[in-house]
Parts: C-alpha cells; sequence; structure tokens
C-alpha cells in the first residue's frame, strides 16, 4: 500500500462475499487481502481468490488514492501556517 500507513478500510458489506464463499476459500481470500495490504505482493493458484480479490483491490486503490490526496492537502495546510 503506502509507505508509512499503518491501516485500511475493511468494508462491511464485504460480508456477502466472504460469506458465499467456502470457509477455506474465505480464509485464503482473507489471507490474500492481508498480505495484499502489507506490501507481499500475494499470488494465488485458488481461481476464486483469483476472481473475487481484483475487486476487493479496486477499491482499495480507490481508497489510497483518496488518501493520498488528503494526506497531501494536510500537508500543504500545515506548510501554510508555518
Amino acid at each position: 500500500m503506502a509507505e508509512g500507513k499503518k491501516s485500511f478500510m475493511f468494508y462491511c458489506d464485504w460480508i456477502d462475499t466472504f460469506k458465499s464463499l467456502s470457509k477455506d476459500d474465505s480464509f485464503e481470500l482473507f489471507l490474500h487481502l492481508l498480505e495484499y495490504v502489507n506490501d507481499t505482493n500475494p499470488t494465488s493458484k485458488n481461481p476464486v481468490v483469483n476472481a473475487v480479490f481484483p475487486i476487493i483491490r479496486n477499491q482499495l486503490k480507490r481508497d489510497l488514492k483518496k488518501w493520498e490526496t488528503k494526506a497531501e492537502k494536510n500537508r500543504q495546510n500545515a506548510l501554510k501556517r508555518w
């Protein structure tokens, strides 16, 4: 994800996705997600994870862009004050 970023948004409506999968696939998807946000560049041979994860990844990328924009705006505002 981003340098220095220690958290991410986990959306409540993802429960439908996780519940629709088998327990094994849900667990593998969850671990894949955690590996992704910790910058370990995960890969999976599981076709279910490969089909579902891009939807989650795209949301995380949109969130990251919002966070970076907000962080930059806050930096600029702090510089104006000082």
